[in-house]
C-alpha cells in the first residue's frame, strides 16, 4: 500500500502541474506559415490557365537547352516533367515540378522535402527544380539547404526573370515580336519579387566589391 501511495503522489503532482500550466499560460495564436502575402491576395488580375502555364514551362526548358523526356499534368495544372540536359560532363536528367496554384498559398518545407526525396529516389537524376507561382515559405527555403538532393526553388518573380532572360531575349534575336514577359505580367503571381538564395546574395555582394 505504501509503495502504491509513493507511486501515485508524483503522478498526481504531475497532473496538477499540467493543469496549472494549461490554465495560466498565455494563448499563442496559430500562425499560418503558407500564406501567399497581402499583395497576392489583393491582386485582381486573372490566374494563368493550366495549358498556358504548361506552355510557358515547356518553352522555358527548351530555351534553356533542355530536352523533355516525359511530361504530365495533374490537378490544378501542376506539371511534372522529366528533362535532360544534353551538355557533356555537366549534363544529366532533371526533374521539374511546376505549380501555378495560388489558392493554397506558399509552398511549405514538407512539400519541398518530399520533392527532394523523390529526386534522390530517382537514380541518375542530377537535380530537381521546384517552380511555384505562390512562392515558398522561409522554412521551405531554409530546409532546401539541407535537403537530401539538390533542388532549385523558383517563385513567380524568378520565373518571370528567367522568361525575360531566355525566352524574350532569344525571340528578339529571331525577330519575333512576341513579348512573353508583358503577357505573363497580366496574370496573378508573376510579378512577385524573386527571393534570391542567400548563397547567391552573398556572391552578388562579393562581386560588387570587386
Amino acid at each position: 500500500m505504501a509503495v502504491l501511495f509513493v507511486a501515485l503522489v508524483p503522478l498526481g503532482f504531475g497532473f496538477l502541474l499540467i493543469l496549472l500550466i494549461a490554465r495560466y499560460s498565455p494563448n499563442v495564436p496559430r500562425v499560418e506559415g503558407n500564406k501567399s502575402g497581402e499583395a497576392l491576395e489583393s491582386d485582381e488580375r486573372p490566374e494563368i490557365t493550366p495549358d498556358e502555364f504548361a506552355d510557358v514551362i515547356a518553352e522555358l526548358l527548351g530555351a534553356l537547352g533542355f530536352e523533355t523526356v516525359f511530361s504530365s499534368m495533374g490537378t490544378g495544372g501542376i506539371v511534372d516533367i522529366t528533362a535532360r540536359d544534353p551538355k557533356p560532363l555537366s549534363g544529366g536528367r532533371i526533374l521539374v515540378h511546376a505549380s501555378p496554384v495560388l489558392a493554397h498559398g506558399q509552398v511549405d518545407a514538407a512539400d519541398v522535402l518530399n520533392f527532394a526525396e523523390s529526386v534522390r529516389g530517382d537514380m541518375g537524376a542530377l537535380k530537381g527544380i521546384f517552380i511555384a507561382l505562390a512562392g515558398f515559405t522561409q522554412e521551405a527555403r531554409s530546409a532546401v539547404r539541407s535537403s537530401p538532393a539538390p533542388v532549385d526553388l523558383i517563385d513567380g518573380g524568378a520565373l518571370l526573370d528567367l522568361v525575360r532572360d531566355h525566352i524574350d531575349t532569344s525571340a528578339a534575336h529571331e525577330q519575333d515580336h512576341t513579348d512573353r514577359v508583358k503577357e505573363l505580367e497580366g496574370y496573378r503571381g508573376f510579378s512577385l519579387p524573386a527571393k534570391r538564395h542567400p548563397r547567391h546574395e552573398a556572391l552578388a555582394e562579393h562581386e560588387e566589391k570587386l
